[in-house]
């Protein structure tokens, strides 16, 4: 792993296949520092390069107090992959700002993660606020009986289910669990932690 420090970021590089070359890191920390624009409040970045079944895979993800926001895309080359995780990191920013926008307004946040969608908020101010606010309202909830389970257990009712993921009590610590289907084929495992 190489990491790449630019004035305002930590950037860092996780390219075990050797695809990324010294122009393209420069592109892509040039790149990256232009989201200072949209979200100032990034502590650290990780940008991940592989190749997977003859396809370059660009995985970007930042970390920023309590929220992380990653971005990953698949391309024939290098800079394309990066290009869409870019713009799809870019728009979830943009949409996280919007909802600290309208979070401000209602109320005022006091854990890290809060405060730094409240300060993002705040420069929203002096940008175009043109485009409608969309409220995100549930389509459907579903209430069900939460089991304790093993994760092999979660796995078989996922399978059975036909879902992307699902959510259970694990029987050995008695916590929430979410499994889920990796791009990748395999299966990945959420554990809540209290604070």
């Amino acid at each position: 792993m190489n990491t790449t420090t630019t004035p305002t970021k930590n950037i860092q590089w996780i390219d075990h296949d050797h695809i990324a070359d010294n122009a393209f890191r420069d592109y892509a920390a040039d790149k990256l520092k232009g989201l200072e624009k949209l979200w100032p409040h990034t502590d650290e970045t990780h940008l991940r390069v592989n190749k997977q079944r003859g396809l370059i895979t660009t995985e970007v993800t930042l970390f920023s107090g309590g929220l992380v926001t990653r971005g990953e895309e698949r391309a024939e080359n290098v800079r394309l992959a990066f290009d869409n995780a870019f713009d799809r990191i870019e728009r979830q920013l943009r949409r996280y700002k919007k909802k600290a926008l309208a979070r401000k307004r209602h109320s005022n946040n006091r854990d890290e993660a809060g405060e730094i969608l409240n300060a993002t908020a705040g420069l929203l101010d002096g940008e175009d606020h043109s485009e409608d606010h969309e409220e995100v309202t549930p389509v459907r909830v579903k209430r069900f009986n939460v089991k304790p389970m093993s994760t092999d257990e979660a796995s078989l009712h996922l399978e059975m289910l036909g879902h992307a993921f699902f959510v259970f009590r694990h029987e050995d610590n008695q916590e929430v669990n979410v499994i889920y289907h990796r791009a990748d084929g395999g299966y990945g495992l959420i554990e809540t932690e209290v604070e």
